[in-house]
């Protein structure tokens, strides 16, 4: 074994640890974060590793670590406090325009209602896979679900699960709620992005979810959800063309 003088040792080790602090990215200490709470290494509420802990944990500036936090604070993941420290949120969830469907019918008075039509893992379709950044050999969790007000039809919702990224996600669960109120709570999605389009209901159970015929048109509303690299969920909500979106500024 080489050993060297203490102060070349020395210098090498300050080498190195430069190197490392450059690699190391505030997305990457967003990722490891974000991994350790879904994990369960940091419980909801729990106060985590001071900037400066982590910043020599990981190797890098402690600037590095204070971005990746705040932009995490920012989305509801933590709450940062002075002179209190960093925790983890009791419920954490991103602070994104995300539809949750209950809301939105119980503010216009009418009762909600959810029902699963089917629920069964299977590969994914060539543009699901892609949009996903995965493979038509994978397998997803594919929901069908129809939603309510009032009892008469508001919507139906075809999602894509990435079961890597929603443990403890089971039929019996969404036989009692929808995949969207689930992941809310359970996974701290921080990346999204949402289109919206015209289409038509087709031959699939969009028309007989929404009781269409396959030429009637739709509107349709596709979001799709990341934690970190990870790809979470694709969502297709599919509603009658009298739909009207509203939205206070």
């Amino acid at each position: 074994m080489i050993r060297f003088p203490s102060h070349l040792a020395q210098a090498l080790s300050a080498q190195e640890q430069e190197r490392k602090r450059r690699n190391m990215t505030w997305q990457a200490v967003q990722e490891e974060v974000l991994n350790r709470i879904q994990n369960g290494d940091w419980s909801e509420g729990s106060l985590i590793p001071t900037e400066a802990e982590l910043a020599t944990e990981f190797g890098c500036a402690r600037a590095t670590v204070n971005r990746a936090l705040q932009t995490l604070a920012q989305s509801g993941v933590l709450e940062r406090r002075r002179k209190v420290g960093t925790r983890v949120a009791q419920h954490p969830r991103v602070q994104m325009v995300r539809t949750l469907l209950r809301r939105e019918i119980e503010a216009s008075g009418k009762v909600y209602g959810y029902a699963l039509l089917d629920c069964q893992e299977c590969s994914p379709p060539a543009d699901v896979a892609q949009a996903m950044l995965l493979r038509t050999e994978d397998v997803l969790l594919r929901v069908q679900a129809r939603f309510s007000a009032d009892g008469a039809l508001y919507c139906c919702e075809e999602r894509w699960i990435n079961n890597y990224a929603t443990p403890g996600l089971t039929r019996e669960v969404l036989e009692e709620m929808s995949p969207c109120e689930w992941l809310l709570g359970h996974v701290p999605i921080n990346r999204g992005s949402m289109a919206m389009a015209a289409a038509r209901a087709g031959e699939d159970f969009v028309s007989q979810a929404l009781e269409l015929t396959p030429a009637d048109p739709v509107l349709l509303l596709e979001r799709l959800d990341w934690l970190g690299n990870m790809p979470v969920s694709l969502t297709r909500r599919y509603f009658p063309e009298t739909h009207r979106f509203t939205a206070t500024i």
